[in-house]
């Protein structure tokens, strides 16, 4: 299901149409659904990092959604660079619509160390992004 087709709009707070894709900046979280056939690396990423310290600051953790409702593939070793420059990603839901990305989840595991899920249903992943984020800002403000 893409963002335009869900229920979400009445929450949306922001939109972006890159290169890369479409990025939609909710209160707690962002929904990326990257553009079909691209290999994502560290740069393309370095842009979407930029929106995200703009807009919700830079000392501030937001779920991250990434709706594959496209095939793209990543730069694995582009990972490692974002984990180890920042890691402004309080968890990461994973949308997936066909059983391929199944194991493309296995591999990010082994580079986020924070919460990861992955969600058949975009709604589940909203619900299940709130809760994490709902999460962290408790754990934040008690430590």
């Amino acid at each position: 299901m893409l963002v335009s087709e869900s229920n979400l709009n009445n929450v949306l707070e922001d939109v972006y149409i890159l290169k890369t894709g479409t990025y939609y900046f909710f209160e707690d979280f962002i929904i990326s659904e990257i553009n079909e056939g691209l290999l994502f690396d560290w740069n393309m990423a370095q842009e979407l990092i930029n929106l995200a310290e703009n807009h919700y600051g830079k000392n501030n953790k937001v779920a991250y959604i990434s709706n594959r409702i496209h095939s793209y593939s990543l730069v694995p070793q582009d990972w490692l660079k974002f984990f180890k420059a920042r890691n402004s990603i309080s968890a990461f839901a994973v949308v997936s619509y066909n059983e391929k990305e199944k194991s493309d989840i296995l591999i990010e595991r082994l580079f986020f160390k924070s919460k990861i899920k992955k969600f058949f249903d975009l709604n589940e992943a909203v619900t299940w992004a709130i809760e994490q984020q709902k999460e962290y800002k408790i754990k934040k403000t008690t430590a």
